[in-house]
């Protein structure tokens, strides 16, 4: 496959992916909505970031990354179900301690750094997204350096772009939700989150 062929491979696959409605979407669109724009697009680099990396390591990979995954397919979905469940319990136990004026103010919590590196932690265990990637690339000729690095090169554009437009609109809509819709939000979001967390735990 040639280099331009991949690129355009890998920003449907990045597309495809990103736009899979699971908990990581849940969990950005809260976080954009309560804590604006500029939070909410960092927490969507990070997942736009291990999507890159793992659209290199399946690239790179193939088949022989699908193979490894099914190996070791219980330990990485109780790491993500723990990963999950432990994310949702620790935001239900914030919403439930946290004051009125730090639940309304986006200053009182964490910035974008945290928000990056928080969604870059729970992406990088998702089972979903590895396996997603690495079924595309063990179907594709990718063949030389160059075609596989546009492969990875296209899915993050995908990716990152998905997640810009998802981000940036959620959290100029948080400008017209009130704090108390945003609370129910927040709580409404966490407990999906952990009803996907225990459904990956009971081997769903």
């Amino acid at each position: 496959m040639d280099p331009t062929a991949a690129l355009i491979t890998g920003l449907a696959a990045g597309l495809a992916v990103a736009m899979q409605v699971g908990a990581v979407s849940l969990l950005l669109v809260e976080t954009a909505v309560a804590r604006g724009t500029r939070v909410g697009v960092a927490a969507g680099m990070g997942v736009a970031t291990v999507d890159l990396l793992f659209a290199a390591a399946a690239a790179v990979a193939g088949a022989t990354a699908g193979a490894v995954l099914s190996e070791h397919e219980t330990e990485i979905r109780l790491v993500a179900a723990a990963t999950l469940g432990a994310s949702a319990i620790h935001g239900l136990l914030s919403l439930r301690g946290a004051s009125a004026e730090a639940a309304e103010d986006p200053a009182a919590a964490a910035g974008p750094r945290a928000h990056y590196a928080r969604f870059f932690a729970i992406t990088l265990v998702n089972p979903l997204t590895i396996a997603s990637f690495a079924a595309v690339a063990a179907s594709l000729p990718l063949g030389a350096p160059s075609a596989a690095a546009a492969f990875a090169a296209g899915v993050g554009v995908g990716s990152a772009g998905w997640h810009l437009i998802l981000t940036v609109a959620a959290g100029h809509a948080g400008r017209w939700v009130t704090p108390k819709i945003q609370k129910g939000l927040a709580f409404g979001g966490r407990i999906v989150v952990l009803m996907l967390a225990a459904h990956l735990a009971l081997g769903g």
